[in-house]
């Protein structure tokens, strides 16, 4: 597992707050299930009973109030790999909120937690940060770009997806490149999954993690 230097955690409590997340975790209909085989974190510790994880004949329909990552053991990948899925936003219940894809995960139901995410937003924004522990770093501030397709609040799907080479860590949105990190620099080697902020109902379809060595 890589280190990230102790100067991006830095920045990340130097950067301002983004502005979003400040509405209330909602309740969720249904909540407390999570698909068989898959495992879950809160971001501050929260039940489940606000969360909702199933499994459907195409993916995963998901319905959160807290921000949860979602991953199952066996879903590894190390070296040279590519991971894609298809988040299908339903609902942003009130403003747009980050979904999107986690690796290199490592330590994710302990103190030691880390790992990569990048996210996107139906108002045509992504971000990628680092986790270690309880800090985050920003890699990007929630940056607007055209390769998103937008829909604030409604129906909107987007395609992520991360290549990972011996050099470079290259993020891409709908088939088009939108930021690139050195390898050394992010959580590469590990467990991948799902994120999703609080407040949204997606549809995840067309989950692949593809080894190139």
């Amino acid at each position: 597992m890589r280190s990230i230097p102790l100067t991006l955690v830095a920045l990340s409590l130097a950067l301002p707050a983004i502005a979003q997340d400040h509405d209330a975790d909602r309740a969720i209909a249904g909540g407390g299930k999570l698909a068989e085989g898959w495992m879950a974190r809160t971001d501050r510790g929260q039940d489940f009973s606000n969360v909702r994880f199933e499994e459907t004949a195409t993916g995963w329909e998901v319905s959160v109030g807290p921000a949860v990552v979602f991953y199952r053991d066996e879903d590894v990948a190390h070296g040279s790999y590519t991971i894609s899925a298809d988040f299908e936003q339903l609902s942003s219940k009130g403003h747009a909120h980050g979904v999107g894809l986690v690796f290199g995960g490592a330590d994710l139901q302990g103190e030691g937690q880390a790992y990569t995410y990048v996210l996107v937003r139906g108002d045509g924004n992504y971000l990628v940060k680092t986790r270690t522990g309880s800090e985050t770093a920003y890699l990007t501030q929630w940056t607007e770009h055209a390769a998103v397709n937008q829909s604030a609040e409604g129906h909107v799907t987007n395609t992520l997806a991360v290549r990972v080479t011996p050099e470079d860590v290259i993020f891409m949105l709908n088939g088009q490149e939108v930021h690139r990190e050195k390898a050394a620099d992010v959580y590469t080697d590990g467990i991948v999954g799902f994120r999703m902020n609080h407040n949204v109902d997606m549809r995840v379809h067309n989950f692949k993690i593809e080894r190139s060595d």
